[in-house]
């Protein structure tokens, strides 16, 4: 007797997108600090290099090289401010999937790990009380090297000119700025 074995087939008509572009926008940071700090949101410019490989259908890969200016404020009761900024490289590896492979717009999704170096960090202070003065004012960041997840949403439209992209992403750092659980700094976290 003949055992009769179905045979399933790859789809045959797929065909591998590799896409090259530029990123360009805004993005919005703060750092989380445990105990918490009151402080303000920093507006900073973004940009960077963006290559995808889709090599299945509705999947594949997104490599990345961002330049991106981010930190944090705080506004004090009595007087004076206090501002962060930094300058960084972020290098994120994603998983990109997406819907509507036949339409000329796609809803995308991307998560993955990345890592920064950071090539800047100074510090703004007008601090008139010194109660208010924290641990981490005038300390240098513990590490140049940062680890994370990225994680967005975007929505892109394929014309004859190329493809356009609105996308939103958010990145959160699993290493802290400061170094935790000394005796100068009191802070467990600062991510």
């Amino acid at each position: 007797s003949w055992l009769l074995i179905p045979v399933l087939s790859a789809q045959t008509d797929f065909k591998t997108e590799i896409n090259i572009g530029l990123s360009q926008g805004a993005g919005i940071s703060r750092v989380v600090f445990y105990p918490p700090v009151d402080q303000g949101l920093v507006v900073g410019y973004t940009g960077g290099l963006i290559m995808r490989v889709i090599t299945e259908p509705n999947l594949g890969i997104q490599l990345e090289a961002n330049y991106l200016k981010r930190g944090w404020t705080e506004k004090f009761i009595l007087s004076g401010n206090y501002e962060r900024n930094q300058e960084i490289i972020t290098v994120p590896v994603m998983t990109h999937i997406f819907f509507g492979k036949e339409t000329r717009t796609r809803l995308q999704f991307v998560s993955g790990p990345y890592i920064a170096y950071l090539l800047s960090d100074s510090e703004i202070m007008t601090v008139g009380d010194t109660l208010e003065y924290k641990d981490y004012y005038g300390k240098s960041i513990a590490r140049k090297v940062e680890f994370g997840f990225s994680g967005g949403v975007a929505v892109s439209f394929r014309t004859k000119l190329g493809i356009f992209e609105l996308q939103g992403k958010y990145n959160h750092g699993m290493t802290n700025l400061f170094k935790p659980g000394t005796e100068e700094f009191i802070y467990l976290g600062s991510r």
